[in-house]
């Protein structure tokens, strides 16, 4: 494939356009195929945002490749071989099937991989299929019933199904899997242009259909998935297989299998504690707390675009900043033109979320401001202290809104009194919500850092400290506070055949990460699995 990068377009550029770009930079007419390899917007200039396009020219001989990469003597064209992931192993009988825990992006793929490539796995969700999972949210958000079981971080997809449905990530595809996990996603119903676009995302009424669509593959494929069985033990037994124990709707049972693949996500707390009672290596890792703060999108938008703003989509942002005393904050899981959602899953806590549909058209944006948490921050020598860490604070949430969602005014956060009514900017959040005053339950050092880092944020997005803006909390699951420790073959450490993984596992930091973790892992089960058939 001919590769060609820095290729500068309009906003309204047409298919046609880029053809002929790529035909006058090659000098060659009636080029077989033109596909866009990576887009992104250049926002930088407002009176010229334009699109940095990398296309791939696909159907000519390798001679002929050759010869134009010659003839144009551009830097910026180049001979590239495109990078296509293959699920390395096939089953066989008598394999015992690997039990997959948790159907987020890390089980699914993992799943998916293994269905298809014959090894007939087993996944364990203990929230409901995605259907029935929408309905038990949609009462927590209307009615303020939450089911612990059953809510925007247990189900059927896992916490990603009810978020901004962000792709991108920082890391390189070095063996394809990446572009694996977007084409998939778009061959199970996403917008085609996740594949290119530098910043993907889906949206959570597009990840509803995705998730049916995934359920369905891997149960044609041979993989089988029970809902609403909640994992409770797990023992290694005397051949160094494992029983699990399943607590269900039919009441409890054991499974026993070769190989575990632990995608628990990170808030499956007391799967946390029953592996660090079992003795499982664990360690506290650093987090992120903080609030969820709404703008008007038009003042985003306006910021990032200017007067451009009514012929693009609605803008996102990433800030960042360094404190005095040397704290972090950064936005987290911005969403545009999106929803701050009641995420909570213990009675008597409050804990929130962003959430974008597809259209990302809501009156406002809304990102996580936080501020990082480390280990040595948190008193105490068990990894599960982190955990500990949280639940207090989203308790105090909870007592300070009264079982609702609390929220208040920047500006009043900012004098450290309660807002006594929303003036400017109404609160864009799924699930009850009532004027508070965070400071009552924010650890003040935490205060004081995220009022430092919006005033420097104010100097790249004009109007971010609006005073009207709108926070709420507490953000408090932005990762795992646990890490299961593992090895370099995957598993977990003195544990042969349980596979951590995953953002619950401390392995990964949103869905394609997640996604791509599980690849890996599937790949370690499934090797485990044939190499100890053998012996």
């Amino acid at each position: 494939m001919l590769r060609i990068q820095n290729i500068k377009l309009p906003l309204n550029y047409k298919e046609k356009d880029l053809r002929k770009t790529c035909e006058d930079l090659l000098r060659r007419k009636d080029l077989p195929q033109v596909v866009i390899l990576k887009r992104s917007l250049d926002a930088r200039r407002k009176e010229q945002i334009h699109y940095h396009i990398t296309a791939g020219v696909t159907g000519l001989s390798r001679r002929e490749e050759e010869q134009i990469v010659r003839r144009v003597h551009n830097k910026n064209i180049m001979l590239t071989e495109r990078k296509e992931y293959h699920f390395p192993y096939k089953g066989r009988e008598g394999i015992p099937s690997p039990v997959i825990i948790g159907t987020g992006p890390t089980g699914y793929f993992a799943g998916l991989v293994l269905s298809e490539a014959g090894f007939h796995p087993i996944l364990l969700e203990r929230g409901k299929p995605v259907e029935e999972r929408k309905q038990d949210v949609d009462r927590l958000w209307e009615e303020g019933q939450l089911n612990t079981e059953s809510n925007v971080s247990f189900g059927e997809g896992g916490a990603g199904t009810f978020s901004d449905g962000k792709l991108y990530t920082g890391n390189a595809d070095k063996d394809g899997t990446q572009s694996f996990v977007l084409e998939t996603f778009y061959r199970f119903g996403a917008d085609q242009r996740i594949i290119y676009d530098a910043k993907p995302h889906i949206g959570t009424d597009v990840l509803y259909t995705i998730m049916q669509n995934f359920r369905k593959t891997i149960r044609e494929e041979g993989g089988e998935i029970r809902f609403q069985h909640r994992v409770k033990d797990l023992q290694q037994l005397e051949d160094g297989s494992w029983r699990i124990s399943v607590d269900s709707p039919e009441g409890e049972y054991a499974l026993d299998t070769g190989a575990v693949i632990l995608a628990i996500g990170h808030s499956a707390r007391d799967t946390f504690g029953m592996l660090n009672a079992k003795g499982f290596s664990m360690e506290k890792k650093p987090f992120a707390i903080g609030l969820r703060m709404e703008h008007p999108r038009c003042l985003i938008d306006h910021a990032r675009y200017g007067d451009a703003m009514d012929c693009l989509p609605a803008a996102d942002y990433k800030v960042t900043y360094h404190t005095a005393d040397g704290r972090s904050v950064f936005s987290f899981c911005m969403c545009p033109g999106g929803y701050v959602v009641n995420a909570s899953t213990e009675e008597g806590g409050i804990v929130v979320n962003g959430m974008s549909y597809s259209g990302r058209n809501g009156e406002n944006s809304n990102s996580a401001i936080v501020v990082n948490i480390l280990p040595e921050d948190i008193p105490g020598g068990s990894p599960m202290d982190g955990i500990a860490f949280q639940r207090k604070l989203e308790q105090a949430f909870y007592n300070e809104g009264k079982g609702a969602i609390p929220a208040q005014r920047y500006g009043d956060f900012c004098q450290n009194v309660p807002t006594a009514s929303f003036t400017g900017v109404e609160p864009r959040i799924k699930g009850r919500y009532t004027t508070a005053n965070l400071r009552n339950c924010l650890p003040e050092e935490v205060s004081r850092a995220i009022m430092e880092a919006v005033r420097d944020f104010e100097r790249e997005i004009p109007g971010f400290a609006l005073p009207d803006a709108v926070l709420s909390g507490i953000e408090s699951r932005t990762s795992s506070p646990v890490r299961i420790l593992r090895g370099k073959d995957l598993m977990a450490q003195g544990r042969p055949g349980v596979f951590p993984c995953g953002e619950g596992a401390g392995y990964a930091g949103g869905i394609t990460s997640a996604a791509v973790d599980g690849l890996h892992v599937a790949e370690a089960a499934a090797g485990y699995l044939l190499s100890a058939d053998e012996q």
